[in-house]
């Protein structure tokens, strides 16, 4: 049971890394919560310029930087098993 749940958790986190290579954004579910990954390397009035890879909580805006995608996607692997849904 524990090795399927590996399998699948590691199945969500290679689709969110496909897709966001491709797009620099991504958005799930996380019990039924909605989070978005994306790429931030310009944004603002001020065009504060970035380089880094935020994990934001589409409910509350709150957001989590990472300095390397991969970086990201093993928090995500260790803190996020339930992925439900990649939107």
């Amino acid at each position: 049971m524990m090795r399927e749940r590996v399998i699948v958790v590691n199945d969500q986190v290679n689709r969110l890394r496909k897709i966001v290579k491709e797009k620099t954004w991504v958005s799930f579910l996380y019990n039924n919560h909605p989070y978005s990954l994306l790429h931030w390397s310009v944004a603002g009035f001020s065009n504060d310029e970035r380089d880094v890879w935020l994990l934001q909580d589409e409910m509350t805006f709150e957001t989590q930087s990472f300095v390397q995608l991969e970086e990201a996607l093993a928090w995500i692997e260790q803190h996020m098993p339930n992925i439900t849904d990649i939107l």
